[in-house]
């Protein structure tokens, strides 16, 4: 009998059949599910009965849902954070949890950087007055000879400041584990997060959400910035204190920011509405066709991998026999 896998994400909804396809080469066959959109924990323990690997974007993988997992061995995400898993749960219960590292970060930082130019250059503000049918100018400034600050240099973070540095930027970098080759072929200064906060023109997030980095930037942490200093954030919304941020723009103590994650994501109540130096887009920082491709692909190479018997690519736990 085929294993069965459940594919929740909606981004891959118009490859429904090319995913059968390649489920079906791998001896494998698609759940066919009605998915209703936003996935809750409830809809969740229904839809994940009697499957043998899961796919999902960023839907609630908790304790509850696992625990309907009767048959469930592999769960792959569509991207590279895992924090809507129970990591610990699915391990208990001897279920491969696997990520597609490596799939989206040009797309991400593509956007990042987007961010810092539309924000630098004021490219919103001008489009909303040419369409008011205004013709005035904006000064705004060059990336060029400013200081990038990449808090977490991981793909991502590599990639935006590799980006920053055909910028001509300066290049800081936080983490918690150095590549040093990386930093001395590139031109990167590894420095404590609070230097960084203090020198850098440009702050961009690229790092898990862990009990760690829940709120790393915080009141404190703003207080470092620069007044002209622009936060961006592509890694997960509870890195930033939302209440922290705002208070901070309405003072006027940062110069702006670029939000692709929230702390409550659909965002319902959006305090950032009221700001014009704030750019906001729907978590979309790896929602590039390209980057499509190869996250479903290797999903589902990690997926079937598991369910053949094989290794699994970029496995983040070690299940219990």
């Amino acid at each position: 009998m085929a294993h069965e896998v459940l594919v929740l994400s909606w981004k891959y909804g118009g490859v429904r059949e090319e995913i059968a396809r390649t489920l079906e080469s791998r001896g494998c066959r698609l759940a066919e599910r009605e998915i209703v959109y936003p996935v809750t924990e409830d809809h969740l323990c229904e839809l994940i009965r009697d499957v043998d690997g899961l796919v999902t974007g960023l839907e609630p993988v908790t304790k509850k849902v696992l625990e309907h997992a009767n048959r469930l061995k592999v769960i792959s995400t569509s991207g590279v954070g895992y924090d809507h898993i129970d990591v610990d749960e699915a391990s208990r219960r001897g279920i491969a949890v696997c990520i597609c590292a490596g799939c989206n970060n040009h797309s991400v930082a593509e956007l990042a950087v987007g961010m810092m130019i539309a924000l630098s250059r004021r490219i919103l503000e001008a489009d909303r007055a040419m369409r008011r049918g205004e013709w005035r100018s904006f000064f705004g400034q060059e990336l060029w000879g400013k200081t990038l600050g990449v808090v977490g240099l991981g793909r991502a973070g590599k990639s935006v400041a590799l980006l920053g540095r055909a910028f001509g930027m300066r290049l800081l970098a936080y983490d918690i584990r150095w590549d040093i080759a990386f930093a001395n072929e590139y031109g990167i200064s590894y420095v404590p997060l609070e230097r960084l906060l203090r020198e850098s023109d440009y702050v961009s997030l690229h790092v898990p959400l862990t009990p760690q980095t829940r709120s790393l930037i915080d009141e404190d942490a703003i207080s470092l910035m620069k007044p002209t200093a622009y936060l961006i954030n592509l890694a997960r919304g509870p890195v930033v204190k939302q209440s922290a941020l705002v208070d901070a723009l309405r003072a006027g103590r940062i110069a702006g920011a670029g939000l692709d994650v929230f702390e409550v994501e659909p965002v319902t109540d959006n305090p950032f509405i009221e700001f014009d130096n704030v750019i906001m887009t729907p978590h979309l920082g790896g929602s590039t066709q390209e980057a499509l491709e190869r996250t479903l692909f290797l999903a589902l190479t990690n997926v079937t991998n598991v369910l053949n018997g094989l290794p699994a690519h970029c496995q983040v736990n070690e299940p219990q026999t």
